[in-house]
């Protein structure tokens, strides 16, 4: 069988952790191959060395940096043509910041290939303080969908967005549980609360320098993660949809907590405390530093999402996003690895009420930011891989089961995949996805997130980011959209 070739565009800490080890591994059973991959030049000595020290050949097209705004410039452009044609490629990963996704994807829509993209969609500069921009986003899927649909004959093309909890077995379990509760009572979901907390302490001089999910830009947790919980929220709902109660609109309120107000929380003098003589300061004034960081993203983001029926709210759905939350850092200059290496710590909870009926509690705790190690109560509470599921069920109104059900991680087929965190393993999922259809092992049906399922997630997800810049501009916080 011929092989499958792969352009992996941005090499980033995320790619060098997943995609890159992944594909190498998918590489060994499967006819497909990582043949070349894209960055710029400033990246250059940083995935030289990744590469060398993995002892991956890959060739590596560096380009100059540009203006993600105004798009590819036609000298890259052409250079990226070039590899598609030297390589014969058929499919291509976007794994770059997040500004430069709608570009890539363009470029690849209009090359005829498959794409694998990092979440979020699109992300513009400043969305947490312009409101225009943030209206933006909204152009800017309906773009890339009406490109996408475009070249959809003569051979269907499949451009998947990287939302991993799509392919998570807990969530599939309990969106089966709401399911069942839905066709047994007529009843969608009535509340739901979810919360986000990722442990990433940064440091001020860190935030003013940090790239990797960086707030210079004036975006944030929303743009960093935010995406996955408002997928996720979404997708929970609708395995609850009854057709004569679906809502028609929504109602979004956002509260953002900044770096400036953390700087009120912890500021240099809390950290020379905590740190004495090892702390780097910014080098700049309180004052310097405070306008500085005035319209930088946000580092939590707390929001209420109301879902409208002619009028009516029928669903209060609470999404609240943290950066600066419970960390495992406990020293003064950052490692190396901001990713998963400077004391990052997740935490995550949904609760799902349905009435009378049913509330669904999903618990995700870890207490180690070391994730690379195994331990023996991986799986209990404070685990790498600890994911519980608590059912509650009005077992009158059912006349069957149990009134109290827990579903431990180790109950879940996904632990079955002991050999990393649960999380990457659903990414693994996902890549896999996309090699299957790209070798016709799959129809685009059976695919999970394919871009023209991700409408309702980029509404709630402009909609916040306007709420947040109505806010910040002291005007009306309260924002509408229909659905």
């Amino acid at each position: 069988m011929k092989t499958t070739n792969i352009l992996l565009i941005g090499v980033g800490p995320h790619a060098r952790r997943i995609y890159v080890p992944a594909l190498h591994k998918f590489a060994s059973e499967l006819p497909i191959k990582l043949v070349a991959a894209v960055d710029l030049k400033r990246q250059k000595n940083v995935i030289d060395l990744f590469l060398k020290e993995q002892g991956y050949e890959l060739e590596v097209l560096y380009l100059d940096s540009f203006n993600v705004a105004t798009g590819i410039p036609k000298k890259a452009k052409g250079m990226l043509s070039a590899i598609v044609k030297k390589f014969d490629i058929q499919g291509v990963i976007i794994s770059t910041e997040p500004t430069a996704h709608k570009a890539y994807a363009e470029w690849a829509l209009n090359s005829g290939l498959n794409i694998l993209m990092d979440k979020p969609i699109s992300v513009r500069k400043g969305i947490s303080f312009d409101s225009t921009q943030a209206q933006g986003l909204l152009d800017d899927y309906e773009d890339l969908l009406d490109l996408y649909k475009k070249h959809q004959s003569p051979e269907p093309k499949l451009f998947s967005v990287n939302v991993q909890r799509r392919y998570d077995h807990g969530f599939d379990k309990v969106k089966e549980l709401i399911a069942e509760t839905t066709q047994k009572f007529n009843v969608p979901i009535t509340s739901m609360q979810v919360m986000h907390a990722d442990g990433s302490w940064r440091f001020p001089k860190e935030i003013l320098t940090q790239e990797s999910h960086g707030l210079s830009g004036g975006f944030g947790k929303i743009a960093h993660s935010g995406y996955h919980l408002f997928d996720m929220a979404w997708q929970l709902y609708l395995s609850s949809m009854v057709a004569d109660k679906r809502p028609d609109g929504l109602e979004i309120f956002s509260s953002a907590f900044n770096p400036t107000g953390l700087d009120v929380c912890i500021n240099e003098k809390d950290y020379r405390g905590y740190f004495g003589d090892k702390f780097d300061p910014t080098g700049l004034s309180r004052q310097q530093y405070l306008e500085t960081c005035a319209d930088y993203g946000e580092m939590d983001s707390f929001n209420i999402i109301r879902l409208m029926k002619e009028g009516v709210n029928i669903c209060n759905i609470s999404v609240n996003l943290m950066h600066s939350s419970f960390s495992r850092r406990s020293w003064a200059m950052p490692n190396a690895d901001f990713y998963k290496g400077n004391g990052r710590v997740k935490h995550q909870q949904f609760i799902i009420q349905q009435g009378p009926f049913q509330c669904i509690q999903i618990h995700n705790y870890q207490s180690r930011d070391q994730h690379d190690i195994d331990n023996s109560n991986e799986f209990d509470v404070g685990g790498n891989n600890h994911f519980d599921i608590y059912v509650f069920r009005n077992v009158g109104m059912y006349g069957y089961g149990k009134a109290f059900t827990k579903i431990s991680s180790l109950d879940l087929e996904q632990q079955k995949e002991t050999s990393g965190l649960t999380v990457e393993n659903a990414k693994y999922r996902i890549i896999r996805e996309f090699i299957d259809f790209m070798l016709g092992e799959i129809p685009l049906g059976a695919v999970k997130s394919n871009i023209d399922t991700h409408a309702v997630q980029v509404k709630i997800m402009s909609g916040v980011c306007q709420s947040s810049a109505n806010m910040h501009a002291k005007t009306n916080p309260l924002v509408k959209l229909p659905l």
